[in-house]
């Protein structure tokens, strides 16, 4: 099962649309032209729209299953107690010695530019489950890092 807020299912619902609408239309479009250019067993053109139109099929029976097993989250109303998805909380990393705001969010709607990380990333599953004050090590691939939950912060 994937968890989607509502707004990363509608940007996955976006970029289907986009896949079967357009850009297959496009490539279509492609593989015609290449068609009436004559004997297909040579022609490269044609070879290249079919493998081309081929990879899109596949992507779009992909995000087509991926929005099947998809259930879209709302976050709650009332302050968390602890943290899951769609919580977005404020940490300690005393390793580093930094504070860092993090929302826990879906892998396909993971942007930690905007401090949207995974709930299946290492720090996101570290802090699943957690309340505000605990401390405890999170396995990261470059190393152990100790951290503190500051605060769950609440939206209202």
């Amino acid at each position: 099962m994937n968890y989607l807020t509502e707004d990363g299912m509608k940007k996955i619902v976006e970029k289907l649309y986009n896949l079967k609408h357009i850009e297959r239309n496009a490539i279509l479009k492609r593989v015609n032209e290449a068609r009436k250019l004559g004997d297909l067993r040579e022609n490269g053109d044609f070879k290249a729209a079919k493998e081309d139109l081929t990879r899109i099929d596949i992507r779009i029976a992909e995000l087509e299953t991926y929005i099947a097993d998809s259930q879209i989250i709302i976050k709650s109303k009332t302050k968390d107690k602890f943290i899951r998805i769609l919580s977005k909380v404020r940490i300690k990393d005393h390793t580093r010695n930094k504070e860092l705001e993090y929302t826990l969010v879906s892998q396909a709607e993971a942007d930690p530019a905007e401090g949207k990380i995974s709930a299946d990333s290492p720090i996101g599953k570290g802090l699943l489950g957690k309340k505000a004050g605990a401390k405890f090590t999170i396995k990261i691939p470059i190393g152990d890092i100790e951290v503190e939950v500051i605060e769950i912060i609440s939206d209202n």
